[in-house]
């Protein structure tokens, strides 16, 4: 039954920072294929999964009940963390969802700031979601990166009331990920694209001198130097 419920390495490598949480709350869950994964195989205690759609939370009751954990699992129909006892989970992932969206979900939810271990996997907005973390009370630990397909992907350990590096790329560094080089050249390429774009464009000015920034700050972190939040 477990080769069913097997991760992409994306959602893999989120199952490697929820192990050993004795209630895990797994935000945006759609099928529920990462909270069940992780009680199969006796990682976790317990699990929440909510998810903002019903029909989604649905599949992820029956893939539950067929994986024979249910019992184990709460099913939330919620936005966010904004569920009875979310307070209660010792730790929470945000995977599949925009910066933003993380950063409104975290700031609904002041009390992860304590004591909360935070698995953020954002699609869209790194730097955003790295700086509001930065101004809001909470360092990033450590980071890690998957590759999936042709895109890679970058997890985020998250605590608040802590120290922590200050850009998704400091913690990578200090982690000796292996894929930092291809992962900074993918994103150095990809950025350099929008400027010609944003040179293009109307207003767009600010926009391309932020860019350019951006394409600084990851050549002094390529070659190793980390900033502190």
């Amino acid at each position: 039954m477990i080769q069913k419920y097997e991760l992409t390495p994306r959602l893999e490598m989120c199952a490697r920072f929820a192990e050993g949480s004795k209630l895990l709350a797994d935000v945006g869950t759609d099928h529920a294929y990462l909270p069940i994964n992780l009680l199969m195989r006796g990682k976790i205690g317990f699990a929440v999964a909510a998810d903002l759609r019903q029909g989604p939370l649905q599949s992820a009751r029956r893939h539950a009940m067929e994986a024979g954990c249910a019992d184990k699992i709460r099913f939330e129909l919620a936005d966010g963390l904004d569920f009875p006892g979310a307070v209660d989970c010792d730790a929470v992932v945000c995977a599949g969802m925009g910066g933003e969206t993380i950063a409104g979900i975290l700031e609904r939810a002041p009390w992860t700031l304590s004591d909360t271990k935070l698995i953020l996997q954002p699609q869209s907005k790194l730097d955003e979601l790295c700086l509001w973390l930065c101004n809001n009370g909470y360092g990033i630990h450590t980071a890690s990166l998957a590759a999936e397909g042709e895109r890679m992907y970058v997890c985020l350990e998250v605590y608040g009331g802590a120290a922590g590096f200050l850009y998704a790329e400091d913690a990578l560094a200090a982690a000796q990920d292996k894929l930092l080089g291809a992962w900074i050249e993918s994103r150095t390429r990809r950025i350099e694209r929008a400027i010609e774009g944003m040179l293009r464009g109307s207003d767009t000015a600010g926009e391309a001198q932020a860019a350019r920034e951006t394409l600084l700050r990851l050549s002094k972190y390529a070659g190793g130097k980390h900033d502190n939040c």
